[in-house]
């Protein structure tokens, strides 16, 4: 909201970062609760990591940062500026921000102990889900990892869901990771150790019942999960020697958004371009054949799905939205063509790089994903 400024905190903002390493190789994976981080400000933190580790012991393409896209939280991108022309980002937060999840890394990596992974995954039809431009198109994979030590503790989860965490409303002036607080509360409550929340596809619309826009509502949102995790991890299967596989994809998208040139232009957005085209990155990766995808942005769940479809549709996969990046909304091209067609596409399209976006991440991740027979 433009020029919205925090007069206190529901609940607490966090960067979280699990390491998770093998015999070989180590890879990190971060999550911010934000409304998106940028990435330029990813390459920040992969850097400030290099400066705490040093060289050689995390490769900088294997730290995976993504965003919870919480709506109550600080301004990172600089889109909610006092005015149209005003940045809202605070450079003095962002270098923070940074110093913090480089922290949080490096603290993760020492602190690495032997687990076992166990793994999870259901299809669940959540009534308060909805997608309200594409009605009935919903990815409803939900997947939940758990890593616990040689003394039974759990040392950390990881959930993968998909919906919008805007229970709260523009009215709100209040610090909050939305749905997301309610989960880690709760998650942190039953399990202990550190307890991660993945994004998933929200484009194309989806969103929660939003109800009387109260946190409570939002943290019994968050509880729900919650407990859907808990439920999916008790029909978990152990990953026996679990290993990490890697692999990413820079590529550009072309900016044919004349309101994100225009911002650009003044200062808000900054952002380079690159032969009039905005350059991003997405990456694959499976940890003991679960596969993980990253998507830059807001994808539609026809996108979580297709991506999956490139996986062979494993048993257990996470799509990672907003990850390594936050382009806005990354359409079916048929958005931008027949707009009359879908509910609040006048609006999705002003915030979305444009009609490739989506596309072109799936052309990356084509290049990248093994075929299935290769990951069996």
């Amino acid at each position: 909201g433009r020029d919205r400024k925090s007069t206190g905190v529901y609940d607490d903002v966090f960067v979280k970062a699990v390491v998770i390493r093998d015999e070989a190789d180590a890879l990190a994976i971060v999550v911010v609760d934000c409304i998106g981080l940028l990435h330029d400000d990813v390459l920040r933190i992969r850097q400030r990591v290099q400066e705490r580790l040093g060289a050689g012991r995390l490769d900088p393409e294997r730290v995976i940062v993504t965003s919870t896209h919480t709506h109550a939280g600080p301004d990172v991108a600089g889109l909610w500026g006092s005015h149209i022309f005003s940045s809202g980002r605070d450079d003095d937060y962002i270098s923070n921000l940074v110093n913090v999840a480089a922290e949080q890394i490096a603290e993760a990596y020492a602190a690495a102990v032997p687990v076992e992974m166990n793994v999870g995954s259901a299809l669940l039809k959540l009534s308060w889900v909805k997608n309200l431009s594409e009605p009935g198109l919903l990815d409803h994979g939900v997947t939940a990892i758990q890593l616990i030590d040689e003394a039974g503790r759990s040392v950390a989860t990881l959930t993968n869901f998909p919906c919008h965490p805007t229970v709260l409303d523009g009215d709100n002036h209040l610090v909050s990771a939305d749905y997301v607080g309610g989960f880690y509360q709760a998650m942190d409550q039953q399990f202990g150790g550190v307890n991660v929340f993945l994004q998933g596809a929200i484009g194309g619309w989806v969103q929660p019942e939003q109800g009387d826009r109260s946190i409570g509502l939002a943290r019994d949102y968050g509880e729900l999960l919650a407990l859907v995790s808990a439920r999916v991890l008790e029909d978990a299967e152990r990953l026996v020697a679990p290993t990490i596989d890697f692999a990413a994809r820079t590529f550009d998208i072309p900016l044919e958004n004349w309101g994100f040139r225009l911002l650009m232009f003044v200062g808000v957005l900054e952002r380079e371009t690159h032969a009039g085209s905005m350059r991003t990155e997405t990456a694959w990766f499976s940890i003991g054949g679960v596969q993980f995808a990253t998507h830059p942005g807001e994808t539609s769940p026809a996108y979580s799905l297709a991506t999956r479809e490139l996986m062979g549709n494993p048993r257990h996969s996470m799509i990672l939205g907003l990850g390594l990046d936050a382009l806005g909304y990354m359409l079916r091209p048929v958005f931008f063509e027949r707009p009359e067609d879908f509910p609040h596409a006048d609006y999705l399209t002003t915030v979305s790089v444009g009609p490739q976006a989506a596309p072109r991440l799936m052309a990356a991740l084509a290049e990248i994903i093994p075929a299935p027979d290769e990951t069996q």
